[in-house]
């Protein structure tokens, strides 16, 4: 995910984001994938794993990763799953450029997580990690993912309030409140407060609810219609 696809707001109906990230490695998102920081680096690696083998059980040919940022996860998903049809797509074009170039054999685009430029039940599963917590408006975003999914969606969101605790125990954001909370985040989900936000849909219903510390995940599929 990127900062600029993360950073948006709902405005009179209309999705309007903040101005793109001129060079991706200057996003938070690229930061904390490539940090020296040994521990950092077991949470995310531990992280990818979860996310990959949840997605892995859906068994799905097709995936689209929405917010897909520089390409992380993408990459992740088809050292495992060479066969899976992987797309992408963010808001920010240089995030798209870098995630073309680390995932080589996934398509990604430049689009909007409330306009996804796909039909309905285009792909087997839909993933988005680490976006809607900035959304200010998530429900909407939400329903895209569902509407583009034809199986299941795969969802990521910090584990408040163990992420902004974090954050505060090595010094990070104290002067943000809550303490140590991101200042790009709108929403700050406990897990069953997720959980029942996810639920809101009526497309969806929860089918797992876990995570990888610091991070809520949850596999919703689609309801018959």
């Amino acid at each position: 995910m990127s900062e600029a696809n993360a950073a948006r707001a709902e405005s009179g109906g209309a999705a309007v984001a903040a101005p793109p990230v001129g060079d991706a490695r200057d996003t938070s998102n690229y930061r904390k994938h490539t940090s020296g920081n040994p521990l950092q680096r077991r949470l995310i690696d531990r992280f990818h794993r979860r996310i990959v083998d949840r997605v892995a059980a859906l068994r799905p040919e097709s995936f689209l990763d929405a917010g897909c940022g520089e390409g992380f996860v993408a990459e992740a998903l088809l050292a495992r799953l060479p066969a899976l049809a992987v797309t992408g797509f963010d808001f920010n074009p240089a995030s798209v450029d870098l995630a073309r170039q680390r995932a080589p054999r996934a398509t990604f685009q430049v689009a909007s997580i409330f306009d996804i430029p796909h039909e309905a039940n285009a792909f087997d599963v839909v993933g988005c990690f680490e976006v809607l917590e900035h959304q200010d408006d998530p429900a909407a975003a939400l329903r895209e993912l569902a509407r583009v999914a034809s199986r299941a969606v795969v969802l990521s969101v910090p584990q408040e309030p163990y992420f902004s605790l974090a954050n505060a125990a090595r010094g990070k954001n104290l002067d943000i409140r809550p303490r140590g909370s991101d200042p790009d985040h709108r929403q700050l989900w406990r897990r069953g407060a997720f959980a029942d936000f996810v639920r809101a849909d009526p497309a969806l219903d929860v089918a797992w609810l876990g995570g990888s510390f610091p991070w809520t995940i949850c596999v919703a599929r689609k309801r018959a219609s």
